[in-house]
């Protein structure tokens, strides 16, 4: 039983020094799903910085290329929120619904950021205009 403890004690204190609060770490050191995130849309960016900000029990991710374009990951590594800082970011993994809807509908715009939230999508094009979309990829409203 001591020894069941003491395993429990050292991966809870190892779960807790990993990422440290506001740590800067690598990008070998997220989980899987965000890196090979970041290898299938992103390879030809440069990785400027990965910041690892541990809250308690949650862990959230960043990492900032260096035209300053910037991906959130959750501690499972799913993607939640992609800003292209102003200009235009890949779309290979926003959902065919919507990207099929700017091309439509702001044939001239391009999505500069998305936010992924438990059942919604907002979009941002480069002209600012903010649109948000259910789960489904279908138009909730617009926001400009």
């Amino acid at each position: 039983m001591k020894k069941h403890i003491l395993t429990f004690v050292a991966v809870l204190f190892l779960s807790f020094t990993s990422c440290a609060k506001d740590d800067l770490t690598q990008l070998e050191q997220l989980p899987v799903k965000a890196q090979e995130f970041v290898k299938t849309y992103f390879s030809d960016y440069n990785v400027s910085y990965v910041f690892c900000d541990k809250e308690f029990v949650d862990v959230d991710y960043k990492v900032r290329f260096d035209d300053g374009t910037e991906i959130e990951f959750n501690a499972k590594g799913e993607w939640t929120d992609v800003s292209g800082n102003k200009n235009c970011i890949p779309t290979g993994f926003i959902l065919k619904e919507i990207t099929d809807f700017v091309e439509a509908h702001h044939k001239d715009m391009c999505i500069t950021d998305i936010e992924k939230d438990f059942n919604r999508f907002t979009i941002e094009l480069n002209d600012y205009l903010e649109i948000e979309f259910n789960s489904k990829g279908k138009l909730v409203s617009y926001d400009d």
